[in-house]
């Protein structure tokens, strides 16, 4: 049985996580926003300076989600 918390993130969520990327990367506007999504969270994690928490609700997923994304543990 596969847990549901290790499941993708439906399709709002991650368009969120890409809208959030593509904001970033326009202020940053250096270099492109990385592509696997531990580092797509690595760079919103300290582009934003915020909490696991702060940058989960920002993104409208769990904090779990977001400490996921960072550990590698989703795609």
């Amino acid at each position: 049985m596969i847990d549901s918390d290790d499941t993708q993130p439906p399709a709002p969520h991650r368009n969120r996580v890409l809208d959030a990327l593509k904001r970033a990367e326009r202020k940053v506007f250096t270099r492109p926003a990385p592509k696997s999504a531990k580092a797509q969270m690595k760079f919103l994690y300290t582009r934003t300076k915020q909490s696991t928490k702060a940058l989960a609700e920002q993104l409208g997923v769990s904090t779990r989600t977001v400490q996921r994304y960072r550990a590698g543990q989703q795609t």
